[in-house]
């Protein structure tokens, strides 16, 4: 049986340029810094180049963390004023489905079962244990809640619904909402919208997973894109399946993850320090850019 072809005529190629610079008031000496930004590769999508480079120049080494997601290290010998972070990668994706993508009608409760619920039970944590009343009673009252020994596009629903009354918010704070918070504001960032999925669908009792990675859009190939955030719920026979609540759909071949955790702390594109006098004032600027590549020539 066929499983992949390494470049299929019909995958298409995107080309993705991550620009991070911190601007310093004077000259600081940089920690190690904790880089979350090399494409997950898989059945769904193939590295094809990556280059990482930072300035003033780091030495930069690789793990594998205990996810699964690629880790680089980069540790700096010079001080400076600037720190600038460029990371640009091309891979190839599928094509996106035609007509969209159909809702996936899911068994609840959820059959999750035998070794996989033991592998499953980081992703049934609460992030917020106090609120998890508070989301059952709010998703219950919206009459999509599922009904025991039965099966409804729980996930699609919900997706929907967070992207109806959730007003997208691109905040540049770190960190993340609570999701009553989200609920109270009614509106919030990406990661907002995505942590209110999954604790959502946690206290329904669905595993669920943080993603961090870039979502392919108007805005980046004007390049003014961000880094994105969405949701993944683990289905039985379907496995991780990407919910973004922001836009709410499933995903798609424009949505490229770089890291998954139990826990939105744990897939940050970039973590660090600096060691410097106090009151060193300092500001962030990230820039995103993609672009589709012409298909590969083929040799004759």
């Amino acid at each position: 049986m066929k499983i992949f072809e390494a470049s299929p005529d019909t995958w298409e190629r995107i080309h993705l340029i991550h620009e991070t610079c911190y601007t310093y008031s004077q000259p600081v000496q940089f920690l190690p810094h904790r880089l979350v930004l090399r494409p997950r590769e898989g059945h769904d999508v193939r590295l094809h180049s990556l280059n990482l480079t930072t300035t003033p120049p780091s030495d930069i080494r690789w793990h594998r963390d205990m996810l699964d997601n690629s880790i680089a290290y980069a540790e700096f010998e010079e001080a400076a004023s600037e720190l600038r972070i460029h990371s640009e990668f091309t891979i190839s994706v599928p094509p996106a489905a035609e007509g969209g993508l159909p809702p996936i009608f899911v068994p609840h409760p959820s059959l999750v079962a035998g070794i996989e619920q033991l592998a499953a039970m980081p992703f049934l944590q609460y992030i917020y244990p106090p609120e998890v009343a508070k989301l059952r009673q709010w998703f219950g009252a919206t009459g999509l809640a599922p009904a025991s020994g039965k099966t409804s596009a729980i996930f699609d629903d919900l997706a929907i619904l967070i992207h109806r009354v959730i007003t997208y918010n691109r905040r540049e704070e770190t960190g993340v909402q609570s999701p009553a918070e989200t609920l109270r504001l009614t509106t919030g960032s990406c990661r907002d919208m995505a942590v209110l999925m999954i604790e959502t669908s946690r206290s329904l009792g669905y595993p669920a997973r943080f993603v961090s990675g870039y979502l392919e859009s108007e805005s980046s190939k004007a390049g003014r894109g961000s880094t994105h955030a969405w949701a993944e719920i683990y289905l039985p026979d379907l496995g991780w399946t990407g919910y973004d609540p922001s836009i709410g759909k499933r995903v798609g071949p424009g949505h490229i993850a770089v890291g998954v955790s139990h826990h939105p702390r744990g897939v940050m594109p970039v973590s660090g320090g600096f060691n410097g006098l106090s009151g060193v004032g300092s500001s962030l600027k990230v820039n995103i850019t993609t672009c589709r590549l012409p298909a590969p020539v083929k040799s004759q």
